[in-house]
């Protein structure tokens, strides 16, 4: 007898929901949604989309299944279809409220203000919480006080509301009461707030916690971009416990994924500390602002000329096509590969700027790589309009004269150029004209100060000058100058350690010369055995 009641009633039980279900076909995906069975709640909706009679309430459901699915940009799709083609439908406000937090989620503040404004009680709760993210987001700290003044207790019992009062309470450094509101909250306790809560944890210091937090959702989740955010804060956690070999290996990972330019730099800055110039090269032709991008190559170069001298030329040459043409980085750059006596490179650089408007500034150098290459007929070209009014320019139209032979009005040009120019090789030759011309109280003058400026040529020839006049105190302080400078070449150098010996009797200077095999090996040898 309980067999057939039991049977009975069981039987009515699912007579009754089939009644129900006939009568609400969407219940069921509707409790698919409150059991957060998204997916299957999505392909329910799906199906329902269509039906005159339920295709609102359809549309509405299939949204928030995308919503809470985390496809925000599939979830726009039927809200915009509801509101277009639904407008007398009771699920309006509804889909206005997911609309507005939707365009939140992607960063479409300005859609999003405009949708949580419309929505009307008994779910204007809801948007107030939305536009205090917004407010958030925007740094506007003082209108989220005022909304957060608005909500009620009952409001904070909702993750959404707790969580902006907790990002507040972080902002306005107060990180530990807002640790205590994640405490207090049992539904923030669930595994899809732990980077929220990492991020409090490294605000209040809390750096083993946080990192722990962390390394659990990168082994554990199972969504991409929880992952990668996971790995980008372990970055940042790392950087600010200057654990830099940690933050590289998980920077990898994550550079494919965010290669943005805020990433670039701070890598750059890493590789730029470790003297690893070719990955911090490479990390600022990859910045994608163009402006920034010239602004640390001109930096970068300015490091490594001063740095790494040796090194420098090459990554001038590899740098140079992405700056633009009125960079001050060019010029200064080819200054540089001229003085390494690059000149084919300087020469490639000197042309990028002849084609913008600094184009004047390259013509000094450009003719000095020239006067260089033996081609005076089209550096005296260039500098025939500036050689009567800048004094390089008279400098170096004195260079060509005295290659041409024409030393007399080389030395007027090189005269008048030294008074503004205090260059000790342009001092040197004005030094060797005056001397060759018959002057040699002017050229000892030229020398002298040459010699100060740290002419090594300049050193011997007044070293030279003053043992021809039999002042050999001063020979022997100028030709030990000379030593100390280092000449150009081995011959020059060898003749200021035989004259030094020799003067000062000093056998130590005489056997480097007979140990150099040079011209002057065996007349050294000869005075060694005097001595």
């Amino acid at each position: 007898m309980k067999f057939k009641i039991c049977k009975l009633a069981f039987a009515i039980l699912i007579l009754m929901v089939s009644i129900a279900s006939a009568e609400d076909p969407l219940k069921n995906g509707e409790d698919l949604l409150k059991m957060e069975d998204y997916l299957h709640a999505k392909e329910f909706f799906q199906k329902y989309t269509e039906n005159p009679n339920f295709a609102d309430r359809a549309l509405l459901g299939l949204a928030k299944a995308d919503y809470f699915l985390g496809n925000y940009y599939e979830a726009t799709i039927p809200l915009k279809r509801l509101l277009r083609d639904f407008k007398n439908s009771t699920y309006i406000n509804e889909a206005t409220l997911y609309l507005g937090l939707t365009y939140l989620k992607i960063n479409k503040f300005k859609e999003a203000e405009l949708y949580l404004n419309q929505v009307k009680a008994p779910l204007d709760r809801q948007a107030m919480i939305g536009n205090g993210w917004i407010a958030l987001y925007r740094g506007d700290l003082k209108l989220l006080e005022n909304i957060l003044k608005k909500l009620d207790s009952k409001d904070f019992n909702e993750p959404d509301a707790v969580l902006l009062k907790i990002k507040y309470l972080v902002l306005t450094g107060k990180p530990e009461e807002a640790l205590k509101e994640f405490k207090k909250n049992l539904k923030l306790k669930k595994s899809k707030y732990d980077l929220d809560k990492a991020e409090v944890l490294i605000k209040a210091g809390k750096f083993p916690e946080a990192e722990l937090i962390l390394r659990k959702t990168v082994e554990n989740s199972k969504k991409l971009y929880d992952t990668v955010k996971a790995k980008k804060m372990l970055f940042e956690l790392y950087l600010v416990q200057n654990k830099i070999d940690e933050a590289l290996k998980i920077a990898n990972d994550i550079y494919i994924y965010i290669p943005t330019d805020e990433l670039r730099l701070k890598l750059y800055a890493i590789y730029m500390n470790q003297n690893n110039y070719d990955e911090a090269l490479k990390m600022i032709l990859a910045l994608r602002d163009k402006e920034l991008r010239s602004k640390k190559i001109e930096e970068f170069t300015k490091i490594i000329m001063h740095g790494k001298p040796d090194k420098a030329a090459d990554y001038i040459v590899k740098v140079y096509p992405f700056l633009s043409e009125d960079s001050s980085s060019l010029l200064d750059s080819a200054s540089f590969l001229i003085s390494q006596g690059k000149y084919k490179e300087a020469k490639n650089l000197l042309r990028k700027i002849q084609t913008g408007p600094r184009r004047a500034e390259a013509v000094l150098p450009y003719s000095r790589i020239l006067i260089n290459d033996g081609q005076h007929k089209e550096a005296k070209k260039l500098l025939e309009p500036l050689k009567d009014k800048n004094p390089s320019a008279m400098a170096l139209y004195a260079q060509i004269l005295n290659k041409e032979g024409d030393k007399t009005t080389a030395l007027a040009y090189l005269r008048k150029a030294s008074q503004s120019i205090k260059d000790p090789d342009l001092l040197t030759l004005a030094g060797n004209l005056e001397y060759s011309l018959g002057d040699r109280k002017k050229a000892i003058s030229y020398w002298l100060e040459a010699s100060r400026l740290g002419s090594a040529e300049a050193t011997l020839k007044a070293a030279d000058y003053f043992y021809l006049s039999k002042k050999t105190k001063e020979a022997l302080k100028y030709y030990k100058r000379a030593i100390d400078m280092g000449t150009k070449d081995n011959d020059s150098l060898m003749w200021a350690y035989y004259q030094y010996g020799k003067l000062a009797n000093d056998k130590t200077y005489l056997e480097k010369v007979v140990n150099s095999k040079g011209q002057l090996a065996e007349a050294a040898r000869a005075l060694l055995e005097k001595l």
